[in-house]
């Protein structure tokens, strides 16, 4: 179930229930200007909302994105793009359009990655750090998906979650 709640009127709309056809939701995000919000669930399918009026909530764009479990869902500090990672080795980013819908997927992968856990973009929404089950964080150009930009290999076990502070991001990643 995906509830909108509006903390200043003290009200929810439940505006997406599973009712046991579909899979479950295991990640849901707010774009910055809070007029979309998208969830995954674990058969790798995304919903994506326009929320801007919440009087009148349309129903979501649906787009199978993943071949196997769906993991997490981000939007980029713009709001032009959301990531996808997945149980199939993957992770994806998808333009958006104001409408919520999702235009045609980059394909982030490789050859050692295992389940892709989460996604964080920089702040300038240019670049896409992915963490997986091989214990790599990887940094990504969000416009190039051949191969990561860089590879930090440091973690005995799976990294299934990733923060970070990029205040210098334009000197660190554009080197």
């Amino acid at each position: 179930m995906v509830s909108f709640w509006d903390l200043r009127m003290d009200k929810s709309e439940e505006i997406f229930h599973n009712k046991g056809r579909v899979g479950s939701v295991q990640s849901i995000a707010v774009n910055n200007i809070a007029t979309q919000l998208a969830a995954i669930d674990n058969k790798g399918m995304v919903r994506v909302w326009r929320v801007d009026d919440l009087s009148d909530i349309p129903d979501p764009f649906v787009q199978q994105c993943h071949e196997d479990r769906g993991l997490k869902c981000t939007f980029s500090p713009d709001c032009a793009t959301l990531a996808t990672t997945g149980a199939d080795t993957t992770a994806r980013i998808w333009g958006v359009t104001q409408e919520g819908e999702l235009g045609a997927g980059h394909v982030f992968t490789c050859p050692d990655q295992k389940w892709v856990w989460d996604a964080k973009f920089s702040t300038d929404s240019q670049f896409l750090f992915t963490g997986s089950s091989d214990g790599t964080v990887r940094l990504w150009d969000s416009l190039r998906t051949d191969s990561p930009k860089q590879e930090y290999a440091a973690h005995q076990r799976a990294v299934v979650s990733i923060a970070f502070w990029d205040r210098e991001a334009q000197t660190f990643y554009h080197e």
